[in-house]
């Protein structure tokens, strides 16, 4: 019987050949989007028991803005939550960040939480050494993943041995060792420390509006989230902490908090500017899968119905020797599923190979799950092979054999199978079209976000992050004299404001409205800073060393006027006219001392993604040699060398001035890449598959060309004959397979336009959706069908009538 299907597929080869390799990419395309689509929408769903877990959002809803939602919120909230909802049945702080991690003679950086006792309770990590009920009994024990547990120790029964942290002096004791999370996790939580006694000081426990790290809250009995939900909209003003009423209405307005699941985590950060793989775009790569699998089933369903009249003959001679309907219909649908199956092998082998490779344009770490990719594949059989042996086998077996053997040529299928073959070449080019219209949109995007000004200089220049240690501070001045004395070195200030790390923030004031707040991000930065980073200066002046009003070191609130610089947002923001206006306006935060004095404006800097709105920012003066207390990095500008060559300069005079903490250091040009690199590698991921697509549709339309081509030589050799020359016999079939290229446009063009829009609202700054990628894309297809049937077709209006006529 296999022999038999397969000598049926073999007696057209050309045609066999082309339905097999485009039925094999579009299952190819469609299976490794399958898995990315499974990879996003799978997010956080390998943690066990998070279904009543959500994260605690804060609402910002000020009079005249959009609200503004931040993804956590402040630590105020904690102590009351359960107090006043007692269906929240556990409440968990949580501070992620990166501590230098001491283990014998080694010293590295590693991500840290900081957390509540309870942790484990909330996070079901399973664990491979020790007890997840003991885990953060004491104040000195930790928990750690198995990969820092091999990394430090090279066992993950790691239990009892002791490592620092950062600059604590005392020995932190393993107490558990747990499974890392899987790759697509939200929260990767490292180190599991308990929150310091001291935590009870720290501003994200007194003070609504600082965030130090998600707040999560436990729902067991989902019926009481409405009204939870309910109770939370206003909560700030419920419980203000060290905030006064006033402050609350005036820097964050009405707003309150909100529970998002733990589960939506992952495009909620997306959807409120703090992620960057939005549902939109994982709705859309799914798209391009299934767009891909159905241009390849059209193409596969299109050559069936093309080949099936070739086949008449043969079905006559069986019927004529006994061979029923309904073996006729089972003999052509095997066939088709048989084909089906080989390109779903093929399919499945060249997706493996591709799944590293697309894997890194994403971030994806995805790998061909047996049952996951076994239940597409038979699928994809059924109903592609399905649909593709149907109609072919529905109207062959409906063939008389009388008629049939007596015909001198074989039925073509007649003007309905011409239109339904029109009708799903329009329909392969459709898709193909949009896919080609979105790479382009998307590349020019992520082009305009690479080359978009953002107010700074970017070339030449380092930001060592690792400057910031807490146990940094009496050696600023060192490491800063260290840093500049490396050769190729022209500059190096200091400055917590820099590329993608804007993170403080507070409500300031005119001082003659002080009940007219509006929220400016906050920083410090040295007397070079505005030169090394080629800040453009609107009005007054930047700091000077020689002022003394200019720099008063990091301690913010001391009982004197400060100068502060401005950026043009914050100035839009306090409601002052012009940045000629604002020199010299007096400022305060939050009706607290001091005054603070403008002395100068500068244009607005974009240190965030694109996404996100420019940030209005408040800039206060700091000695080059401060003791800051607080994260402020080192900025190292440099020239005559590679950006490779300099780090490794730098790391060398670091380590010998500060061996006990770990360098961290990246050039702002890379930092700034990051911002379009995801849009740059996602336009690609659209590419692929648009080429994949325009592909298929290719193989397919140079298939059908070469079977209507061969149906109509004897047209052709009429219309020679009556006079016809050769351009217009070239005219009349060009037209003839260009036509549903063109018309398929009527498809393509709509629907891309309405994806792009929406994902290009996802951008503060974006292109405008203009018609010339829709016009590139519909040239580039007209080119390719034209190229693809142009051989076929001049050859048929080249060849002689006479040849034409006799081989009738």
């Amino acid at each position: 019987m296999i022999h038999s299907l397969l000598r049926g597929l073999a007696r057209h080869p050309l045609y066999t050949a082309i339905n097999l390799a485009g039925l094999s990419l579009g299952i190819a395309v469609f299976l490794t989007m399958a898995l990315i689509v499974r990879y996003e929408t799978g997010y956080d769903t390998g943690l066990p028991e998070t279904g009543g877990l959500y994260r605690l959002d804060q609402i910002w809803t000020l009079p005249g803005r959009a609200p503004d939602e931040i993804p956590g919120a402040s630590f105020v909230a904690a102590p009351f939550l359960h107090q006043d909802f007692p269906a929240i049945a556990g409440v968990l702080r949580l501070v992620i960040q990166s501590q230098p991690v001491h283990v014998g003679a080694r010293v590295e950086q590693e991500d840290t939480s900081f957390a509540d006792p309870t942790f484990f309770s909330f996070f079901r990590l399973r664990a491979l050494d020790g007890d997840p009920r003991s885990a953060l009994a004491g104040p000195a024990d930790i928990a750690i993943p198995a990969s820092i547990a091999l990394k430090y120790f090279g066992t993950i029964h790691a239990v009892g041995r002791t490592m620092r942290i950062a600059q604590d002096a005392r020995p932190f004791v393993v107490t558990l060792v747990y499974a890392d999370p899987p790759p697509n996790a939200t929260y990767h939580f490292g180190i599991v420390a308990r929150i310091p006694p001291e935590a009870a000081e720290w501003e994200a426990v007194t003070h609504w509006g600082s965030t130090w790290g998600p707040l999560f809250i436990r729902i067991p009995d989902a019926r009481a989230l409405p009204s939870i939900r309910a109770g939370l909209r206003h909560y700030m003003a419920r419980h203000p902490g060290a905030n006064t009423l006033q402050t609350i209405r005036d820097d964050m307005g009405d707003g309150g908090l909100i529970p998002v699941p733990f589960r939506e985590i992952h495009f909620r950060d997306a959807e409120i500017g703090a992620g960057t793989i939005s549902r939109t775009l994982i709705t859309i790569l799914g798209l391009v899968g299934l767009a891909a699998l159905f241009t390849a089933g059209i193409n596969h369903i299109n050559l069936a119905t093309a080949c099936a009249s070739l086949r008449a003959r043969e079905v006559a001679v069986r019927k004529v020797l006994g061979a029923t309907r309904a073996s006729l219909i089972r003999r052509f649908m095997a066939e088709a599923m048989v084909l089906t199956a080989v390109a779903a092998f093929c399919g499945l082998a060249l997706c493996e190979m591709a799944i590293h490779l697309i894997g890194t344009l994403g971030g994806w770490q995805l790998t061909l799950d047996p049952v996951f990719c076994g239940i597409m594949l038979a699928a994809i059989v059924l109903v592609v092979g399905m649909g593709a042996g149907f109609y072919p086998a529905m109207v062959l077996s409906a063939y008389a054999p009388a008629p049939v053997l007596a015909a001198s040529r074989m039925p073509a299928g007649g003007r309905m199978g011409a239109r339904l073959r029109a009708l799903l070449v329009t329909l392969q080019f459709g898709f193909a079209i949009g896919l080609a219209i979105c790479t382009l949109v998307m590349t020019d995007q992520a082009h305009f976000v690479h080359m978009m000004a953002r107010g700074i200089t970017t070339s030449g220049l380092i930001v060592v992050t690792s400057a910031a240690d807490d146990s940094l501070i009496d050696r600023q001045g060192a490491l800063r004299h260290a840093l500049g004395a490396v050769p190729g070195v022209t500059g190096v200030e200091r400055s917590d404001i820099y590329p993608h790390f804007v993170t403080d923030g507070d409500a300031f004031s005119l001082d003659t409205t002080q009940h007219n707040h509006a929220s400016l991000n906050w920083g410090f930065a040295t007397p070079g800073y505005a030169d090394l980073y080629g800040l453009k200066l609107l009005a007054g002046r930047w700091f000077e060393l020689q002022r003394g009003e200019d720099l008063r070191g990091t301690h913010r609130l001391l009982p004197s006027i400060r100068s502060v610089v401005l950026s043009r947002a914050a100035v839009e923001r306090l409601g002052i006219g012009s940045p000629q206006a604002a020199i010299g306006r007096l400022v305060r935060e939050e009706d607290a001392a001091p005054t603070l004095r403008v002395i100068g404006v500068i244009d607005d800097l974009r240190l965030n993604g694109p996404h996100e709105r420019i940030r209005p920012l408040l800039f206060y003066g700091l000695r080059p040699d401060d003791q800051a207390r607080t994260a402020v990095a080192m900025h190292v500008r440099f020239s005559g060398v590679s950006a490779p060559d300099m780090i490794a300069r730098l790391q060398a005079a670091w380590i010998a001035t500060a061996p006990d903490v770990p360098f961290a250091a990246e050039t702002v040009s890379d930092i700034l890449a990051q911002d379009s690199r995801s849009d740059r590698e996602h336009g690609l991921l659209f590419g692929m598959g648009a080429g994949i697509s325009v592909g298929i549709a290719a193989l397919g339309l140079y298939g059908l060309s070469l079977f209507t081509v061969s149906r109509r030589r004897h047209e052709i050799g009429i219309r020679k004959v009556l006079g016809a020359r050769t351009g217009n016999v070239l005219a009349l079939l060009v037209e003839h397979f260009l036509r549903p290229v063109l018309l398929a446009n009527l498809i393509a063009w709509p629907v891309a336009w309405a994806l792009m829009r929406i994902w290009l609202n996802g951008f503060d700054q974006r292109i405008a959706l203009t018609p010339w990628p829709f016009i590139e894309a519909t040239l580039s297809a007209i080119l390719i069908g034209y190229a693809t049937v142009i051989a076929q077709t001049l050859q048929a209006a080249r060849q002689p009538p006479a040849r034409a006529l006799r081989d009738r």
